[in-house]
């Protein structure tokens, strides 16, 4: 690996890891109810996406929306989930972007 990627993963990661410390405080529920949702997709080992996950979560913090990439992307980073296709979003915001679908990884002792 490159060291000018390297350096773009640990910056990413760092990312993540500040998104998901700043949706810790009590009066937020977001991070748990998406873990929460994440960790019953991966238990069932059927395909699903962030748009699902949103919606199994419920109403997200409208304040951090880094919050669903960043749980997704460490469950990804942690091999909890691997990619399973794509899809383009229905969801206005997205503009069609291309996503991924996702599968909970079958390897046992995985947990999200």
């Amino acid at each position: 690996m490159s060291e000018q990627l390297a350096l773009g993963y640990s910056d990413r990661h760092e990312g993540q890891a500040a998104a998901l410390a700043a949706a810790t405080a009590g009066h937020r529920d977001y991070r748990h109810r998406l873990e929460t949702a994440l960790a019953e997709f991966v238990a069932a080992r059927a395909p699903f996406t962030a748009d699902d996950l949103r919606a199994a979560a419920g109403n997200p913090d409208s304040d951090r929306p880094n919050l669903l990439p960043s749980v997704i992307g460490v469950a990804a980073a942690q091999r909890v989930i691997v990619p399973a296709g794509e899809y383009r979003s229905c969801r206005r915001e997205r503009r069609a972007s291309r996503n991924r679908v996702w599968i909970g990884c079958p390897q046992e002792g995985n947990a999200a």
